[in-house]
């Protein structure tokens, strides 16, 4: 699906909430803010609603009847390409991390204001339809046996492909291509989910730790992500010859 184009039509934003007052709210806010709305209480007719509105984006209510948000994640295919926000009660970094790991682009703990429910929903459209230009970096970055290559938006680790979500991506490339820096807590929140004066460091702590799940990084004793204590974190430079940005 392309892209909105704000000049010619409001961006379509997909809600699913049982909760009639979430739901009421969010309507009011997001109708105000310019917003094509549809709504449903119903988890069973998502995928009639993706079909005939092709949402932009989708605000997704963790628990729904019968199911729940990271289930459905898992068994409508149509929301593999679609921005997705869960709306939770629920702020446990175990439960964040399971909606991160399902493919969410971001998590909004209710309740949340107006402003920041418009400020997420439009930092995650500008990220998934205007993705960073990895044809612009130059040669692959090498680290040990980590190969990331930014032109083909691939990840390998002693040869074998690493698949990551999104985020996970895009986590990965701020601190490559600042490697040899510490990227605070709040560089990677502004950078990857565009939240500015956010404090909230869970997002970025969950998401480096399934990316180091996932490269088989020991957190103990690492080989590719660094935590600097209550700061932030960094990778190490590339080995020599190999690429990052200047």
């Amino acid at each position: 699906m392309r892209s909105p184009d704000t000049n010619r039509e409001r961006p379509r934003i997909l809600v699913v909430d049982d909760d009639p007052h979430t739901l009421r709210y969010v309507r009011g806010v997001l109708s105000e803010s310019g917003y094509e709305l549809s709504v449903t209480a119903d988890p069973s007719d998502v995928p009639r609603l993706l079909h005939d509105g092709q949402p932009h984006l989708m605000l997704l209510d963790l628990m729904l009847p019968g199911t729940d948000g990271i289930e459905l994640m898992r068994t409508v295919s149509d929301l593999a390409n679609k921005p997705v926000i869960f709306l939770s009660a629920y702020g446990q970094d175990d439960v964040i991390a399971r909606a991160f790991d399902s493919g969410a682009s971001d998590y909004v703990v209710k309740p949340f204001s107006p402003t920041e429910l418009v400020a997420r929903i439009n930092a995650a459209m500008r990220r998934h339809w205007s993705p960073l230009s990895d044809i612009e970096f130059g040669k692959p970055f090498v680290l040990h046996d980590l190969v990331i290559d930014y032109a083909q938006r691939r990840v390998s680790v002693s040869g074998t492909q690493i698949e990551l979500t999104n985020t996970e991506y895009r986590v990965l490339v701020e601190l490559s291509t600042n490697a040899g820096r510490i990227m605070t807590h709040e560089q990677l929140v502004r950078r990857v989910w565009g939240h500015n004066n956010s404090s909230d460091s869970a997002p970025v702590r969950i998401i480096v730790m399934r990316l180091r799940s996932k490269l088989g990084d020991d957190a103990e004793n690492p080989s590719y992500i660094f935590t600097k204590r209550r700061v932030g974190y960094w990778m190490a430079e590339a080995d020599e010859g190999t690429g990052a940005l200047a």
